[in-house]
């Protein structure tokens, strides 16, 4: 038992030791931050559009007969008035012949009554001959000048089923395929011959949402068509070189999709749009705006909403609730909630709560990060910070 007596001093003081000498405490978390900042953007919405032509024209044969000419290359371009087809003038060339007769002993027989008639006005006033008479020479002058009249009217008929004969180009543009030969016997009913697209007519439609429209019509910032710009997306991904204006918003929504139609016209100097082609438009103001933005990879969410953590002049952690519009390349655009200036924290989130001290680095990125001067390529995506819209300030 003596053993144990000595061992509880013994004990005693080295537990009395551990008390002199306490833990070291740990040092403040190291994070990296982004000064939030003013930077210029273009609001832009991004649609599926297909190209269309208002200068797509079907020729078509005003007359019947053999077809004896074609006068084009398909797919070749022609100016306006330029020959197309010929169909076998013959017949019309002889129904003019006809006619031209017709419309000559017409005008005889007008002359001979007109004639008739100035003689019976000097001979009825001397009673020479009985009004029942004046009255049968008047009718025939008549008569006369409607036969005239007639004859005329068709020898013009026949001269213009003449000139359907030749069928020219109503316009310039590209040709598209034959679809009759020489030898066919073509016709009103034949249906369409070739097509005929002009160049320069060329339109983008595409569908916006009902949605989209009607915030739109609400927002105190309307802009007008004239602030807006369209810009192409071709097929092989490279962006078209000429912007569009909207010249078109249907009065109506489609009850299927609950979309209204919208027309740009684009300019095609250069022949690249063809109708028929699916593109992307890229519809966005052509001022360019000034907003508050963030990195994306800043952004947390949680059952309150989009947040991001800052830090404060004594190196606290703050929470920022913020409400966020759209995407601009790793940027967000922020509506509420923060300030220019304030620090966000965009690395070491996970070491970090509310009202807790950290150390302060600047973050310096590898690359240079996308500032927003061009709009996120795809800006319908909703992210985790959401997306919105409305194209004047996109806020939630």
């Amino acid at each position: 038992m003596r053993w144990m007596t000595l061992s509880l001093p013994l004990t005693a003081l080295l537990l009395g030791g551990c008390d002199d000498a306490p833990p070291p405490t740990a040092p403040p978390p190291e994070v990296f931050v982004v000064t939030a900042s003013e930077q210029p953007y273009q609001p832009e919405r991004t649609f599926t559009a297909r190209i269309d032509s208002r200068s797509d024209v079907d020729i078509t044969a005003q007359v019947s007969g053999k077809l004896t000419a074609v006068h084009f290359r398909e797919g070749d371009v022609v100016e306006a008035g330029a020959p197309l087809f010929d169909i076998d003038p013959a017949p019309y060339q002889a129904a003019l012949s006809r006619a031209k007769a017709e419309h000559e002993r017409a005008k005889a027989n007008l002359r001979e009554a007109r004639s008739n008639f100035a003689r019976a006005n000097k001979l009825v006033d001397k009673g020479y001959i009985s009004d029942s008479e004046y009255d049968t020479l008047k009718a025939r002058q008549q008569e006369a000048e409607a036969a005239e009249q007639s004859a005329r009217a068709a020898l013009e008929s026949a001269r213009v089923d003449l000139s359907y004969t030749h069928i020219n180009a109503p316009q310039a543009g590209r040709v598209g395929r034959s679809i009759a030969s020489v030898g066919d016997v073509v016709s009103p009913g034949y249906g369409t011959l070739t097509t005929l697209v002009g160049g320069n007519d060329m339109q983008a439609v595409f569908q916006i949402p009902e949605r989209l429209l009607t915030e739109a019509a609400m927002s105190d910032n309307q802009p007008k068509p004239s602030d807006i710009e369209v810009g192409l997306e071709l097929p092989n991904g490279s962006d078209y070189p000429y912007t569009g204006n909207i010249v078109y918003v249907s009065n109506r929504v489609a009850p299927n999709t609950g979309t209204v139609e919208v027309r740009a016209a684009m300019p095609n100097p250069r022949d690249l749009l063809r109708p028929g082609m699916f593109v992307q438009a890229h519809v966005r103001l052509k001022q360019t705006l000034t907003g508050l933005m963030i990195p994306q990879a800043a952004l947390q969410v949680d059952q309150q909403g989009t947040y991001v953590f800052t830090v404060n002049a004594n190196n606290i952690v703050l929470r920022n609730n913020l409400m966020t519009g759209d995407r601009f390349g790793e940027n967000v655009l922020v509506t509420e909630g923060l300030q220019g200036g304030e620090k966000v924290i965009l690395r070491g989130i996970q070491k970090v709560r509310p009202g807790s001290e950290v150390r302060v680095s600047d973050y310096k990125p590898a690359t240079q990060p996308h500032t927003g001067s061009q709009p996120d390529p795809d800006p319908g995506t909703t992210d985790s910070a959401g997306s919105n819209d409305d194209m004047g300030s996109g806020a939630q």
